[in-house]
């Protein structure tokens, strides 16, 4: 049985748990940029350093869906004067941090990021996974419960 399933994305949320209102608030702007211009992704990048105190390497796929961050900040290298600083993030992976400006003492070292997203699957006759979920919800109560014994 072949058929088409579709997914939506009906909530995506990708935080840092440090992250100041500023920082917020220049990521908003970037991404309404970028909206705007309809930017390809060089230039969504371009626009984040340009914009953004600091970016991580972690969350350029994330915040940007770049997927090919490392090349990508490669050739912008050649042309804007980039700052690198390592850091660790979620306690485990190590990156780094970029920036345009040439001090970096003030940018963390960690970071701890947040994704949250739901995502709705629905296929080819309009189910979507609704009654699977109910039937989740349903049961991990009780199965929480014997666990417990």
């Amino acid at each position: 049985m072949a058929g088409r399933i579709d997914y939506d994305i009906e909530k995506y949320q990708f935080t840092e748990a440090g992250e100041t209102p500023r920082l917020r608030e220049q990521w908003r702007e970037v991404y309404l940029e970028c909206r705007q211009l309809r930017a390809g992704a060089e230039e969504r990048l371009r626009i984040a350093l340009l914009n953004v105190d600091y970016v991580t390497s972690f969350e350029l796929p994330f915040r940007l869906l770049l997927v090919r961050a490392p090349q990508l900040i490669a050739d912008v290298r050649e042309t804007l004067q980039l700052s690198r600083k390592a850091a660790v993030f979620n306690g485990k992976r190590y990156g780094c941090v970029y920036s345009l400006k040439q001090d970096l003492q003030a940018v963390p070292e960690a970071f701890h990021y947040r994704l949250a997203n739901r995502i709705r699957r629905v296929d080819a006759t309009g189910l979507t996974a609704a009654p699977y979920q109910q039937i989740a919800r349903e049961i991990k109560p009780a199965e929480s419960g014997s666990a417990r014994r």
